[in-house]
């Protein structure tokens, strides 16, 4: 048996943070990655996820992770969108906006969409793997890989020698794109369209003469056009050139095919040069799925679970949720504490908010193509909404209780909007708490932990006074169990023996996590930030753990 207990084969940003979530958790992992050095350039935001990029409720990921304040050091707001008119190139005919910039609130801090290059997102994550003793290994393939009962033995090479190894982990993870190996070996099926007529080229180049305050559109993004997006590295745009990709295709002088192109598109604008490139390609879209998301010991994830097209910027995005649910889950199991048929949750909670992402990103591809006086369709343009992620849900999940009001049938994107927090729920953040007795003040999202549960008691809300822990609570270790009590803002907040105490100085959390009977007393936050319980009493947080932690000694 390795050293390591779960190999997670592809080093993009869903194994990366499937890698660190499960090492903060404290499980030993190997990352293996086929590619010798890492991907150039933008890559996930400037092709799968061009027309928006990095999504709040990712950002919230990172910030959890303990990544918040390498990742704002590169990330870029979404700016207006510039229609030109062609032929010519130089009027704008239609500037929209991408997104509806809005302010940051207590509950949501970081509700915009940004741009962060996937080059940064990879090597930021990979820092911290390494600082937590992880393993990263480039120039690794899997060749190939059988189950039994413990363990998943797999046949590794080596890229530049040819060498083969064998080895053998407890769990196995794919996340290695589109033509995974690992799910070929599992023989799941890949449903799903690839659109042949619609290869375009992709790539990120130093372009003199655009300005870096909008996003450039000429022509149609599908068709025939090109579509240009600032980076954060000045002067560096992430292009897609739709049309005339055959010429790209077999020419032995790809980078002179692209200037001619970009010249032609832009109506001959002469002021427009590359002046040269960082890595560029041809890109095909697919619209696939897989089947299920696991089998027996071993998973897959992002795209190597599901692809799509690059509109809806939701490739990156729905990978590192893929990873984040199942972080969590895996630890447990590997801990001890969860019995392995609580892995099972992983596809049954994610395969229902994939399929539904699937329909959203293919709707608007159908409005991308769809042509308008001689351009792409601006309202297809439009980004927000449903597509940044904060409303992505569990409810149907087998694993969450509600004690509350019967909730109305919602989809698995369609979460509170204003209305009450349920079971299922994202969790929200909210500022202003002080803990009492030392005066420090945090936010939730601070409170919460990505390693273990925590449990919310809005105490004030409670029929008694809680003056001590409840007996129920001693059997929790506090490895795995956080128990945080929340006074209102006029109450008499005092420590308790034994109990964490914060007073909602601005009301903040009792706003956010309010509900129409004030049957929201007690909230159970799972690790990866999502309301596994809404209860009305103490009692029934021991119903909801006794699901969970079903080996718990």
């Amino acid at each position: 048996m390795s050293t390591s207990k779960v190999l997670v084969v592809g080093a993009g940003p869903s194994g990366l943070t499937l890698a660190l979530s499960l090492l903060r958790h404290g499980i030993s992992v190997r990352v293996i990655d086929k590619n010798v050095v890492a991907n150039p350039g933008q890559r996930g935001s400037g092709l799968r996820d061009t027309t928006t990029s990095t999504q709040p409720r990712t950002l919230e990921v990172l910030e959890a992770l303990g990544l918040w304040d390498k990742v704002s050091q590169f990330t870029m707001p979404v700016p207006k969108v510039a229609i030109y008119k062609v032929p010519g190139g130089t009027e704008i005919l239609n500037e929209i906006d991408m997104i509806t910039h809005v302010d940051a609130t207590p509950d949501i801090p970081h509700p915009n969409a940004v741009f962060f290059g996937q080059n940064h997102h990879e090597t930021i994550l990979s820092e911290a793997i390494k600082k937590l003793g992880g393993i990263i290994d480039r120039g690794i393939e899997l060749r190939s890989l059988q189950q039994s009962e413990d363990c998943v033995q797999v046949t590794l090479r080596n890229v530049t020698d040819g060498a083969l190894v064998e080895a053998s982990y407890e769990y196995v993870a794919g996340m290695d794109g589109g033509k995974s190996v690992v799910r070929k070996a599992l023989g799941i099926p890949f449903f799903g369209e690839t659109l042949e007529d619609t290869q375009v080229v992709f790539g990120d180049f130093y372009v003199n003469g655009l300005e870096r305050d909008r996003i450039h559109v000429w022509g149609e993004i599908a068709k025939r056009g090109l579509f240009a997006r600032p980076t954060e590295t000045p002067k560096l745009f992430s292009l897609i050139i739709a049309g005339d990709a055959q010429n790209y295709i077999n020419s032995s002088n790809k980078i002179e095919v692209v200037k001619a192109m970009v010249k032609e598109y832009t109506g001959g604008r002469e002021d427009l040069k590359i002046v040269d490139s960082v890595w560029h390609g041809i890109y095909r879209f697919n619209i696939r799925m897989a089947s299920q998301f696991s089998k027996g010991r071993v998973f897959i994830g992002g795209d190597a679970a599901h692809v799509h097209s690059p509109t809806g910027g939701q490739g990156v995005n729905t990978g590192v949720q893929d990873a984040y649910n199942l972080a969590w889950k895996l630890a447990l199991v590997l801990c001890g504490q969860a019995s392995p048929a609580f892995l099972e949750t992983y596809g049954s909670e994610r395969i229902p908010i994939v399929a539904e992402m699937l329909n959203l990103t293919t709707q608007l591809l159908n409005m991308t193509l769809t042509v308008k006086d001689g351009s792409t369709d601006p309202n297809a343009m439009a980004r927000g909404g449903k597509l940044n992620l904060l409303g992505v849900n569990y409810r149907t999940s087998k694993i969450v209780i509600d004690d509350g009001e019967p909730a109305e049938p919602v989809s698995s994107y369609g979460g509170p909007d204003g209305g009450p927090v349920r079971a299922g729920d994202r969790a929200p953040d909210a500022s202003g708490l002080v803990r009492v007795g030392i005066e420090e003040s945090a936010r939730l999202f601070e409170i919460f932990d990505s390693r273990l549960h925590t449990v919310v008691i809005f105490v004030d809300r409670l029929a008694q006074e809680l003056t001590t822990p409840p007996v129920l609570f001693t059997k929790f270790s506090p490895e795995f169990v956080r128990i945080v009590v929340v006074r209102q803002a006029q109450a008499n907040a005092k420590p308790m023996p034994d109990m964490v105490v914060y007073q909602d100085r601005d009301g903040h959390a009792y706003n956010a996590y309010h509900s129409v009977d004030q049957s929201g007393k007690i909230f159970v936050i799972r690790p990866d930030g999502f309301v596994g319980a809404r209860l009305q009493d103490i009692g029934s947080v021991d119903k909801y753990f006794d699901q969970i932690f079903s080996l718990r000694s």
